[in-house]
């Protein structure tokens, strides 16, 4: 398998975490959990002209476009590892989707959304000239040329600096961070900085703290940090043991034991077969 990561133009780094790119010639039908992180992506598959619907358990060979748009997902979701045959994306900052998809975030939250109901006409032609493209390289300038062409069209070419401000505190302790305090830092009521978590990122600002916090606590045991549960909980900010294995249950499906155990390649994403 080829996986190649391509960090943003800088014009477009202050949306865009990164572009990613995923060839395997020998993929297999072979389910893979995927783990909420708090991030919207554009996801194209390139060897086929749809993806696989893995979450469709009446139907599992029912398919979905083969572009589409995956708002932040607050729930662990299926996919099917033959879409590794050839696949681009890209993931955004939370809060970095607004200049490209300028409807309110929350619509999208849970939501897998064809690109082409969004972009209209320029998303098959992306999707054309991105397959026709001879190098990962040359498609990553593909996909960068028409990010920066809907940025410059757009009229949020700037991040809510206020947003900022309360993600940055979040990203920083996502355990200790409280909504309280954030209000109080902002300027911004419960009320109106809920408001402006939903509208921009798609979900809760406690929720959002949430995933980061279960985040914290994946990425450490992924690189085989040796922790004792209770220090480990502590250490990402739950109350106790109980708590962070009722979250990491909530977001993952599994026990942090069972989870530990899987023979994986990323931190998000738990082969099921």
């Amino acid at each position: 398998m080829l996986y190649l990561e391509h960090p943003p133009q800088p014009a477009l780094a202050p949306f865009i975490k990164a572009l990613w790119y995923v060839r395997d010639p020998h993929a297999v039908h072979r389910h893979e959990r995927v783990l909420p992180t708090g991030r919207a992506q554009i996801v194209l598959s390139l060897a086929r002209d749809h993806l696989t619907d893995a979450n469709n358990f009446i139907n599992p060979l029912s398919r979905t476009p083969a572009a589409i748009f995956l708002g932040i997902f607050s729930r662990y979701q299926q996919i099917d590892a033959i879409d590794f045959t050839e696949l681009i994306g890209v993931v955004f900052h939370p809060g970095g989707t607004v200049p490209f998809f300028p409807d309110n975030a929350s619509i999208f939250t849970n939501r897998e959304t064809a690109l082409d109901d969004l972009w209209g006409r320029a998303s098959l032609n992306l999707r054309n000239d991105l397959r026709e493209a001879p190098t990962p390289e040359r498609k990553f300038s593909l996909l960068e040329f028409a990010l920066l062409t809907r940025l410059s069209l757009s009229k949020h070419q700037r991040r809510d600096p206020v947003l900022d401000y309360a993600l940055t505190h979040l990203h920083a302790s996502p355990g200790t961070t409280t909504i309280a305090e954030l209000t109080r830092t902002t300027g911004l009521s419960p009320r109106r900085l809920s408001e402006r978590f939903n509208e921009q990122v798609g979900i809760s600002p406690k929720l959002y703290c949430r995933i980061q916090r279960f985040q914290q606590a994946l990425q450490l045991m992924h690189r085989g940090a040796d922790v004792p549960w209770a220090e480990l909980a502590l250490t990402c900010g739950y109350y106790d043991q109980s708590h962070f294995a009722n979250d990491f249950r909530a977001f993952s499906g599994l026990s942090a034991t069972d989870y530990s155990t899987t023979n994986r390649i990323w931190a998000n994403h738990i082969p099921l077969d």
